[in-house]
């Protein structure tokens, strides 16, 4: 089921404080992916092993400056 923007602006909100403290994490941002969004955080280098799928049904997509996705 796709996720509303303001469903992922809303985790954005309420996660980032968490999300910032992962190892070279970078920013964090609501981006559109196939009909619907999802949270999509970068990272400095590497993407922690710890990372969630998704938060609060919002789905996480990650890349690393030294790995584009």
């Amino acid at each position: 089921m796709p996720v509303a923007k303001e469903a992922a602006e809303a985790a954005r909100d309420r996660y980032l404080s968490t999300l910032s403290q992962l190892p070279g994490m970078d920013r964090v941002e609501v981006a559109k992916v196939d009909d619907g969004y999802a949270l999509s955080v970068r990272f400095r280098s590497g993407v922690p092993a710890d990372l969630p799928r998704d938060l609060d049904g919002v789905p996480v997509v990650s890349e690393s400056a030294d790995r584009p996705s």
